[in-house]
């Protein structure tokens, strides 16, 4: 049994991301007041829209470990293997843990400790089949106030 950390609620969509319009895929966009920050709130974002989150637990933990030349491909990077993780498993996390370094090639090492538990139909709603996460219109970018900003396309 993992320890319960602190878990993503629908409450927080506001405050980390919103949809733009798009007229057949989901467009988002999402903030973070750092990178890890951005990170894990793509996640939460991903996620959010995959399955209903408020009845998974936290029951079981899954390491993502990805690189990326650029925020934008570590970002994606990261996405594509969670959507691949719930594809081939079923899993969901309902929080997670991020840490992003910096190598000494200079690529962004992404590191993601993920709480969750594998899709139980009985118990669990999915709301929409998303199959790629795709490289158009994909940016990572500070803003001014010294946070990050991300627009991410989900393939629907």
């Amino acid at each position: 049994m993992v320890d319960k950390p602190s878990r993503w609620t629908p409450d927080a969509r506001g405050d980390v991301y919103a949809e733009l319009d798009h007229p057949a895929d989901v467009f988002l966009e999402i903030w973070g007041r750092d990178l890890p920050g951005l990170f894990e709130n793509a996640l939460f974002a991903l996620y959010d829209h995959i399955a209903e989150l408020e009845r998974f637990e936290t029951v079981r933990k899954e390491s993502i470990e990805v690189r990326g030349s650029t925020p934008a491909d570590a970002l994606r990077s990261l996405l594509s293997e969670a959507l691949y993780r719930f594809s081939t498993d079923g899993f969901v996390a309902a929080s997670a843990e991020i840490d992003v370094q910096t190598t000494s090639g200079g690529e962004l090492e992404v590191t993601a400790v993920l709480h969750g538990e594998n899709l139980d139909h009985e118990r669990h709603t999915l709301l929409a089949e998303v199959k790629a996460v795709t490289y158009h219109q994909l940016t990572v970018e500070p803003t001014p106030d010294g946070g990050w900003q991300a627009t991410v396309l989900f393939d629907v």
